[in-house]
């Protein structure tokens, strides 16, 4: 465990020194005090980074979570209006909570037609949700192959339109391409020249959807029995492999599908 903590540091560290440049020939001698306004200010802005996404999507990615956003029978069923509070979202409404669900137990809403009972036993901690309990909306369509277990896991379409929503821009999600080229504010994949996603967006990005279908009013940690923190080292190791043919197909996948569709 210290072992992972250790290389999870260490890897935050690289990505800052390579992130800004100059910065690693200047740490033999540095101040200590220089060093702590540098940590603040780029702790800062990874805060602020964070803030802003969330606020982009509070509202807007909810309108995400049907596979047909203009239908009907997809839209959320009761709807979550506008508002600041988070109360009705995440454990609190059936079909959050089905997308929240480890993927080991989704029989229980299988088993519920109003997914009462399998609500309230999410709420109770019946159902453990942890960072290694995989929620449903990591697989494509919701459905988890037990015959191959890798089979669609972080392909779902509501994470693919979170991350187009977020490094392209709203517009690029009802393809309208000519709002995203003439947005006045360029796009992260723009601005910070991205020409792939990688496993580091691929897990931001499920974290930033997983936080946005829970009820979590303000950036927390752990929700629940969930840890935020845990969540996004499981994702990053589960891709850490670049010779593993799945992560291989996974990305190959990511880059395909966004490069067609967005």
């Amino acid at each position: 465990r210290s072992k992972d903590i250790t290389d999870w540091h260490l890897l935050l560290y690289n990505g800052i020194i390579d992130y800004i440049p100059g910065l690693e020939s200047k740490l033999d001698n540095i101040s200590s005090k220089k060093l702590n306004m540098i940590i603040a200010m780029v702790s800062k802005g990874m805060s602020d980074g964070r803030s802003t996404d969330l606020s982009s999507v509070k509202h807007k990615g909810l309108q995400y979570i049907g596979l047909n956003m203009y239908s009907k029978a997809d839209a959320l069923d009761p709807p979550i209006p506008e508002v600041e509070d988070k109360s009705m979202c995440g454990l609190n409404h059936p079909q959050l909570a089905c997308l929240l669900c480890p993927w080991k137990k989704l029989d229980w809403f299988d088993d519920d037609p109003d997914s009462y009972a399998a609500m309230a036993a999410l709420q109770a901690g019946e159902i453990t949700m942890t960072a290694y309990n995989w929620p449903t909306f990591f697989y494509e369509h919701d459905i988890y192959d037990s015959a191959e277990k890798t089979n669609g896991l972080f392909q779902n379409h509501i994470v693919v339109r979170f991350y187009k929503h977020l490094f392209i821009g709203p517009s690029s999600i009802t393809n309208d391409s000519s709002n995203v080229r003439n947005s006045a504010k360029p796009s992260k994949n723009c601005a910070w020249g991205l020409t792939a996603v990688n496993k580091y967006i691929i897990t931001y990005i499920h974290v930033i959807t997983y936080f946005t279908i829970s009820s979590a009013q303000h950036w927390t940690q752990y929700i629940g029995g969930m840890d935020l923190d845990e969540l996004l080292w499981a994702i990053i190791e589960m891709l850490d492999d670049d010779n593993d043919p799945w992560v291989k197909d996974t990305l190959t996948w990511w880059n395909r599908y966004v490069s067609l569709h967005g």
